[in-house]
């Protein structure tokens, strides 16, 4: 498959994924068959997306997972699917970080298309995995308990006691919040929205006026 297809393909299962998972948050999601484990086909949207993040190259995936692939897709099976959903209700993660890290991804997949237009496919793999992105160290609240002790251990050498820009990153979180929450109130017949990202078409759907 060519990596047209290959983007093409991420798209379509990136789209599904999310408007999926925003119909069936956990934090606003109604008594049904999927409450306590959701649809099982968010499992295999995230296998697709997984698949075509490592068909398209380490770069590719080390760029997407530096904007958060990892923290949007954490379950590839109903056990981790479902201790997602307890941890996200536990914890009151809102729905607009992963809608931010949802619409970064969009802008990293149009740009690699753009690349690979230009055939430029040799030049992005020595890009800087942070080159042009917003890191999704931002979002350390919804990182899972591994992922913190990990990061906690290989930050702190000699066990010297971490350090945590705090309010840096409530406010980021904030003004990536509010971001969101103004997209998904724009009118159903803006298309503004659309022009950016198929994501927030997805926000508008569900929490557009």
């Amino acid at each position: 498959m060519d990596k047209v297809s290959i983007l093409d393909a991420f798209q379509a299962a990136h789209n599904k994924y999310f408007s999926l998972l925003l119909e069936h948050y956990p934090l606003f999601s109604k008594n049904g068959p999927h409450t306590e484990f959701g649809p099982p086909e968010l499992c295999d949207f995230a296998i697709e997306v997984h698949s075509c993040a490592i068909a398209l190259g380490p770069k590719a995936r080390e760029r997407l997972c530096y904007l958060g692939l990892d923290l949007l897709y954490p379950f590839d099976n109903p056990v981790d699917l479902y201790n997602w959903r307890v941890r996200v209700k536990k914890e009151n993660i809102d729905h607009t970080t992963y809608a931010s890290i949802a619409i970064r991804i969009d802008s990293e997949l149009k740009r690699i298309r753009r690349v690979v237009a230009l055939k430029g496919d040799a030049a992005y793999e020595t890009v800087p995995t942070e080159e042009f992105l917003v890191s999704k160290e931002r979002y350390k609240s919804i990182a899972s308990p591994e992922e913190k002790r990990e990061e906690r251990d290989q930050s702190t050498p000699g066990g010297s006691p971490p350090t945590m820009h705090i309010d840096m990153v409530n406010i980021q979180y904030a003004a990536d919040s509010q971001a969101v929450s103004k997209l998904e109130k724009l009118e159903k017949e803006t298309t503004i929205g659309a022009n950016f990202s198929s994501i927030i078409t997805a926000l508008r759907t569900l929490f557009g006026g």
